[in-house]
């Protein structure tokens, strides 16, 4: 029994040493120490070098992998209120004459909702039902769009028509032949591209690029030779959800119906007849070329337009003279 009991005491006190050596046990209570070599014993048995993830995972691993299902639920609930974000197709634009129109459209409308527009100044502009916006007179407003709690705004820019002495200098044109219809003879001069450029910015205009001197011989054959001042951009895709933007300054008054002729010619190849499919190709692009296209004048300015807003460019058109 003494030997038995010798060699007990002498394998744990063995134990113990080894286990001091290794940095598993330390100087503190003998207890603690007794805790930690129980639990570090099954692991020694298996290999040295698996002890080292069993003893971290008490200390961290389980509650860090608690916390990262915890972060990844919350980065859903972080990224809604971008998904959900009302915006609208433009955040400013500006209008050039009273009635001249643009219509607002929004995205990112959460199910079940319905948006509803709001004017800052309906005296300036006023916002239709389905975010169309009409000018009134001059100034600037905010149209808003809300659907449920999210809203968005732009700003609108009516500008202020300085054309209010122009009617006295058409008249006096006019004793010479000038017709009204036409708007007159002006005397002022209009930069073309820089409206053609405004228009194609406010309204949208997508893909539109100007056109070479090639496309315009076989676009346009005959135009340059008449004009002053020509600006003229044609949509570059297909199907084309626009057409052409030509503005032309003819050299004399007498030029404007040749322009007209070479402009028609233009919309019928593209729209086709019942006989010859048009250039166009697409239903729609012919759709809009037959019924979206306007040719107009004012004194020795000439117009092609073919846009769903074509009415609104004319009116445009008109306010710079």
């Amino acid at each position: 029994m003494k030997r038995r009991l010798f060699v007990l005491a002498l394998a744990s006190a063995l134990t113990l040493s080894l286990l001091t050596a290794c940095g598993n046990g330390g100087t503190s209570s003998g207890t603690s120490n007794q805790e930690n070599t129980s639990q570090s014993q099954p692991d020694t048995s298996t290999g040295g070098n698996l002890s080292l993830p069993d003893t971290s995972q008490p200390e961290g691993s389980q509650s860090s992998s608690s916390e990262q299902p915890d972060a990844s639920q919350e980065q859903p609930d972080a990224s809604q209120p971008e998904q959900t974000r009302l915006t609208l197709n433009r955040t400013d634009f500006s209008l050039f004459t009273v009635g001249s129109t643009f219509r607002l459209k929004a995205a990112g409308v959460p199910d079940g909702t319905t948006v509803t527009w709001a004017s800052s100044d309906e005296a300036i502009a006023t916002v239709g039902e389905d975010g169309t916006v009409t000018y009134v007179s001059a100034g600037s407003v905010t149209i808003t769009a809300s659907a449920g709690e999210l809203t968005a705004s732009c700003k609108v820019y009516c500008k202020a028509q300085e054309s209010t002495e122009e009617p006295d200098n058409s008249d006096s044109s006019s004793s010479s032949g000038g017709s009204s219809s036409e708007g007159g003879s002006s005397s002022q001069s209009v930069d073309l591209k820089a409206f053609a450029d405004s228009v194609i910015a406010d309204y949208q205009l997508p893909f539109m690029s100007t056109m070479d001197n090639e496309m315009l011989s076989n676009f346009l054959p005959g135009l340059s030779d008449l004009s002053v001042q020509l600006a003229a951009y044609t949509c570059q895709m297909s199907p084309s959800p626009a057409g052409d933007l030509v503005l032309v300054e003819v050299k004399d008054s007498k030029d404007v119906a040749s322009v007209k002729d070479i402009f028609q010619a233009r919309v019928d190849y593209m729209a086709g007849d019942d006989e010859n499919p048009g250039a166009a190709w697409y239903p729609e692009p012919i759709r809009m070329w037959k019924e979206d296209s306007r040719i107009v004048s004012n004194g020795n300015y000439v117009m092609l337009v073919v846009s769903s807003q074509c009415d609104s460019i004319v009116k445009d058109f008109n306010a710079l003279f």
